[in-house]
């Protein structure tokens, strides 16, 4: 009796904590010990100190570490002293289906409560959410409620901190050794896909950078490598100022977290919680992470409309003349623009006056609005489609003490007119841009109806096509008195507002209208490209710049997505990339831009200009060549396929399916041996180089291997044999 009574009891115990060491069920825990959830790919673990372990595909090892050089996923610093170290409440443990933005799924609670010895009295909710339609991702946020007597000062909070080591997958790895997606715009021109090295450490701020004055870019850090792959993001509507921390700590081993420098005071019985963060486990590079953030988002309404057609037009850009050209060159190139089939015409930096004006400039437009029309009209008339340059935000100063870039003097009028609408910094002073422009205030709703008006003038009256919006980033927080922000962080929170205005009132004018947004030389601002038509890899400084970035933005846009490989000339092979001057080597890689599916264009002079953007005959060859071939394939409204990591597998590699053919582009400086061609179906193919027009053979699918040996690029398109 004593033996069955013994058993009733065991199966009690079962009944009410339902885990009883079976690791393998979606949710188990066990009295003082470990909490495990599973959903699909994605596995976690919580111990009694609220540590969390992430386990991806069922494997034995935890993608991050736990151990006494590690902290909590979730932690808050008081009064300059970080809390991390709280005890599991099991009575609380709390799980139940939910069904929200992102489907079904469940939401498991975890309280614990700091220790005495901290002499802080918290308690930390830890809410885990788990979706059907998401089974490698978790959606995590902490809340923390101030148990203690006396109000305590929050100067941070830390949310999904983990600390990765490539070591434990792959014993020849340093435990750095991680590829990393950083989405921070930092500064011009700097990578945001590379390796991570020994000693790195990188803030990723995502307000304004105080030194470069770029900033915003995608709330989002991917490691990964061969082996592993893990990225973190918040997934809030509306931008939030928070870092990505990244940091090679002294054990070599790979920190990640967001940071909030929250800097509130909390009272007694009074609670903060924090931005809502995902984390999502995948394998190969950063396009499938990056696809489940830009889904996260368009679930919750944060998505970017289908572009017009006409998005995947080439495009020429006055900028080969710089700032200077006359219509006469806009009308000089245009014999060549009609040879070429090229339909969009980009009338650039500086046909206007003075920012925040956007008036038409003497020197170009000595006529005033009525030329400008006139202009318009003529392009129109010669079958060509026009876009502007401008910018939402710059507000022209008096004086401009340290950009030298070309402007008429003096103060913008609209300043003069309405300085209430200009945001200002703590001390009361205007705040600068990258430009040393000030910064109107997105949130004001006079300033929006303003850049309404601007829109309307320039798409209505004038007649342009579209926008090409540049030069400009995000806007620091504002705290102009007579704005009566009740978060300094408005400003800041607000300037997509500005974005969807132009947007949605050029489409109301124009459905056809092409906008573009340009933030110069790095991430481009996820939240602002929710509102436009074409996005842009922006300043490339290397082929491999263009390639990437375009894989990244086919990811967060869409598979046949129209991404803009930014004028083919910018990238100066072996030369300074800000050498300006007219015998400095410019660029003529097409194949980069065609074969990762972008959107080709080009700033080329003719019959004069700059001597090194000037059409020769040769180039003018070699010009057709591409752009014919950009025409014929039209490889930028075909569905990019993620089959290839681009930085560990070898020739790199991408492939695009349009209806039945694959095309595939291969980069390497040279290659001689197999490569393979994924993605096929079990059909027979004839493979064809057609930049070289080369018959290659037959495969069969769905996997196939071809050898050969190239330099450079080798693109190929592969068709079913009927």
């Amino acid at each position: 009796m004593r033996k069955f009574d013994l058993l009733l009891q065991l199966l009690f115990i079962c009944l009410i904590f339902p885990s009883c060491s079976n690791k393998n069920k979606d949710f188990t825990y066990s009295e003082k010990g470990d909490i495990w959830i599973k959903n699909g790919e994605i596995e976690l673990k919580l111990d009694s100190e609220m540590n969390l372990l992430v386990f991806y595909k069922g494997g034995e090892k935890p993608l991050n570490s736990v151990d006494s050089l590690t902290l909590p996923s979730h932690f808050i610093r008081v009064d300059g002293k970080d809390v991390t170290k709280f005890i599991v409440d099991y009575k609380q443990i709390a799980i139940e289906s939910i069904d929200s933005y992102f489907g079904k799924g469940r939401q498991l609670r975890v309280n614990g409560v700091s220790e005495p010895e901290t002499g802080i009295l918290l308690e930390k909710t830890l809410s885990i959410e788990l979706y059907d339609k998401y089974p490698n991702v978790a959606i995590i946020s902490a809340s923390y409620k101030n148990l203690g007597e006396e109000s305590i000062s929050v100067d941070k909070t830390i949310s999904n901190y983990f600390k990765l080591d490539a070591s434990v997958f792959n014993s020849v790895n340093k435990p750095f050794d991680f590829y990393s997606f950083q989405g921070a715009s930092v500064s011009w021109g700097k990578d945001y896909i590379f390796p991570i090295k020994e000693g790195f450490q990188q803030k990723n701020w995502m307000g304004v950078q105080p030194d470069t004055k770029t900033g915003g870019g995608i709330p989002f850090v991917d490691l990964w490598n061969q082996d592993i792959g893990l990225a973190i993001s918040h997934i809030e509507t509306k931008p939030q100022l928070v870092s990505f921390p990244v940091k090679v700590e002294n054990d070599n081993r790979v920190s990640v977290s967001i940071l909030n420098e929250t800097e509130q005071d909390l009272l007694p019985g009074e609670s903060l919680k924090t931005i809502k963060g995902a984390v999502i486990t995948h394998s190969m590079d950063y396009f499938d992470p990056l696809r489940t953030y830009s889904n996260l988002m368009a679930d919750q309404g944060v998505k970017q409309p289908a572009p017009s057609m006409g998005a995947h037009e080439a495009i020429w850009c006055s900028w080969g003349y710089l700032t200077d050209f006359t219509l006469n060159d806009i009308y000089g190139v245009i014999p060549k623009l009609r040879d070429l089939e090229i339909k969009w015409i980009v009338i650039d930096d500086r046909w206007w006056d003075k920012y925040g004006d956007w008036n038409p400039r003497n020197y170009t437009f000595p006529e005033g609005e009525k030329q400008v029309k006139e202009f318009v009209k003529s392009i129109h008339d010669l079958g060509f489609k026009v876009k502007i340059w401008w910018a939402p935000t710059p507000v022209q100063p008096e004086v401009i003490p340290v950009w030298d870039g070309s402007v008429d003097p003096g103060l913008a009028e609209i300043a003069k007119k309405h300085p209430e609408w200009l945001i200002m910094d703590e001390k009361g002073n205007y705040s600068r841009d990258n430009r040393d422009m000030y910064q109107f205030c997105p949130s004001l709703p006079d300033v929006q109806e303003y850049i309404k008006e601007l829109t309307t003038r320039f798409i209505d009256e004038w007649g342009f096509d579209g926008h090409k919006l540049d030069a400009y980033y995000v806007v620091p927080p504002c705290y102009n008195p007579a704005h009566n922000h009740k978060d300094p962080a408005e400003s800041y929170q607000d300037l997509p507002k500005l974005l969807k205005v132009i947007y949605e009132t050029s489409k109301s004018i124009n459905p056809s209208s092409v906008t573009e947004i340009c933030n110069c030389g790095t991430t481009q601002d996820f939240y602002q490209s929710v509102y436009i038509d074409q996005p842009v890899v922006s300043d490339p400084t290397s082929v491999e710049q263009v390639r990437r970035r375009v894989k990244s933005m086919k990811a967060l846009w869409g598979s046949n997505a129209p991404i803009f490989t930014d004028h083919v000339e910018h990238i100066r092979l072996d030369v300074d990339i800000n050498d300006k001057s007219d015998t400095a080597k410019v660029g003529e890689d097409f194949a980069t831009s065609m074969g990762a599916g972008g959107v080709i264009g080009t700033k080329f002079t003719w019959p004069e200009g700059p001597e090194n953007m000037q059409l020769t005959s040769d180039r003018e060859q070699h010009w057709q060549k591409w752009i014919k071939l950009y025409h014929e394939k039209m490889l930028s409204k075909g569905d990019y396929l993620n089959l290839y990591d681009i930085i560990y597998e070898k020739p790199e590699s991408h492939v695009i399916q349009k209806n039945e053919n694959f095309y595939y582009a291969f980069y390497a400086d040279e290659w001689n041996g197999p490569i393979e061609l994924r993605g096929l179906k079990n059909k027979t193919y004839r493979v064809y180089n057609y930049v070289d027009e080369k018959d290659l053979g037959i495969v069969n699918g769905p996997i196939a291997e071809i050898n050969i040996d190239f330099f450079n690029h080798l693109l190929i398109e592969v068709t079913p044999i009927e």
